[in-house]
């Protein structure tokens, strides 16, 4: 009987320790958040600096939703009340917003280093009066563009 026990403790002493998944999810969530506040403003001339900074936010907030997706599914199988599993779909849609936002940033950064047209949401970003743009061409209608005349 003894043998069996020690046996037994032994086999519990070697499984691997269970880890919630909401520590797992909230340990995530530290890091990355910690890695948005540490990614650092590059110089102000420096637009290709800038375009990769915005790519690196663009990924953070990626795994970001991705840390909240995996807390969704856990607690959505959990019993957790419905308001809690629909404070992490915002959470979710929140950071996929973000992340597209940043996205587009890095885009038009990178538009602006190539000297090309930046998007029409760009805001003061904007580089079509320096090149010559007029608005951007409208659906189907064929005689506005966005090339210089």
């Amino acid at each position: 009987m003894n043998t069996h026990t020690a046996t037994a403790a032994t086999a519990s002493a070697d499984a691997p320790a269970v880890i919630p998944v909401a520590r797992l999810v909230e340990a995530g969530l530290r890091r990355t958040s910690r890695a948005i506040r540490d990614t650092a403003r590059p110089p102000a001339g420096d637009l290709l600096a800038h375009a990769v900074r915005a790519r690196r936010l663009a990924e953070l907030h990626t795994r970001r939703a991705r840390w909240w997706t995996v807390l969704e599914r856990d607690t959505a199988t959990n019993g957790v009340p419905v308001i809690y599993v629909q404070a992490v779909v915002t959470a979710i849609l929140d950071n996929e917003r973000q992340a597209r936002y940043w996205n587009d940033t890095a885009d038009d950064w990178q538009a602006l280093a190539d000297r090309r047209p930046t998007s029409d949401v760009a805001g003061a970003m904007s580089n079509w009066a320096d090149l010559g743009l007029t608005d951007p061409a409208a659906p189907g209608l064929s005689d506005t563009s966005a090339v210089a005349r």
